[in-house]
């Protein structure tokens, strides 16, 4: 899930993984693993990524968020 929600909330926000990264202090490599499901990021990038997006992290690990806004804007719409 945590893969997902990264690719999802990066292309919320528009950016690139070379961005993001840069933001963490981390290189772009190594983001492009957590957003490929190579590697976990250890809890310290997890915390940064959590305030990148402000989102909390049992949010960001346990919810698939492409699929919730999907509902949300269903409910929204009808």
């Amino acid at each position: 899930m945590l893969s997902k929600n990264l690719k999802y909330l990066r292309a919320q926000k528009g950016v690139s993984q070379r961005e993001i990264a840069a933001d963490l202090t981390i290189t772009r490599a190594r983001y492009a693993k957590y957003e490929e499901a190579l590697s976990e990021p250890p809890i310290e990038v997890l915390l940064k990524l959590c305030q990148y997006h402000q989102i909390s992290i049992d949010t960001l690990i346990t919810v698939d968020l492409k699929n919730l806004d999907q509902k949300t804007e269903l409910i929204e719409n009808s």
